[in-house]
């Protein structure tokens, strides 16, 4: 464990840090398991003439189950410059306790991120709920998931003006994992986030991620797709990723 700390260290060292997606939804399926896992994601992109981009994503995500609680933190960090243009310089960061009830949960979670693209200087969540299994059958599960967070968010207008958004949001998800052979799994998230005093004002997420599992490393391919029914600024409603990457579980 100390040599693969060690190397995972100098490792992300050495790409000055990067981040990928934060999914602490698939720790549950090791954790199922094992009481602890680590898991790291990393990804970089360099490319130098005509265009020059320089691109690094990493994230670093520790799961820990103690008795009847499951303890989740995440963080992660995302760079992006194109011709010497910063488009992305962006944290994320995450706590979340479930106390487990049989194979359902209560949940309560911090979280914290900023987002160049969307001028977002911060938004800060506070929340909890619960959460119940509709399906579970060995790795194979279905849960569905309803609570109540706060929102604090702050952006940059076009004239660099400052507008701070307060909000309660309502919060449904799903959650589930279906293992196809004993290689290969596919874990899926899907958020939609309602606000309290203004049911149009609401937000869509869902990624599935596939999964290609090697002993201590996983390579994944995953969508992510972000909706916003009214954006808080001249942005874009809809953002979509395609991804490939490599974590190393320990």
């Amino acid at each position: 464990m100390r040599f693969y700390l060690s190397f995972l260290a100098l490792f992300t060292s050495f790409f000055t840090f990067s981040q990928t997606i934060i999914n602490t939804e698939t720790l549950l399926v090791k954790i199922d398991s094992t009481s602890t896992v680590f898991r790291s994601n990393l990804e970089a992109d360099f490319n130098f003439g005509n265009i020059e981009l320089l691109q690094v994503n990493n994230s670093i995500s520790l799961g820990t189950k103690i008795k009847n609680n499951v303890l989740r933190l995440s963080f992660g960090y995302e760079y992006i410059s194109e011709n010497k243009e910063i488009i992305a310089n962006d944290w994320t960061g995450q706590i979340r306790l479930n106390h487990l009830i049989n194979d359902n949960s209560i949940f309560i979670f911090l979280q914290g991120q900023n987002v160049v693209s969307l001028s977002m200087k911060h938004r800060y969540l506070l929340g909890g709920g619960y959460r119940f299994r509709l399906l579970n059958k060995e790795s194979n599960y279905f849960d569905f998931s309803g609570g109540l967070f706060y929102e604090n968010e702050l952006y940059t207008d076009l004239d660099e003006s400052l507008i701070q958004i307060n909000n309660f949001r309502y919060s449904f998800s799903s959650f589930f994992n279906i293992e196809l052979t004993n290689q290969i799994n596919l874990n899926t998230s899907l958020f939609y986030q309602i606000n309290t005093k203004n049911t149009k004002d609401y937000r869509l997420y869902i990624e599935p991620r596939l999964y290609f599992n090697f002993n201590k490393i996983s390579l994944y391919s995953t969508i992510r797709d972000r909706f916003h029914s009214t954006p808080y600024i001249d942005v874009y409603r809809r953002d979509t990723e395609l991804l490939f990457g490599i974590e190393l579980n320990l």
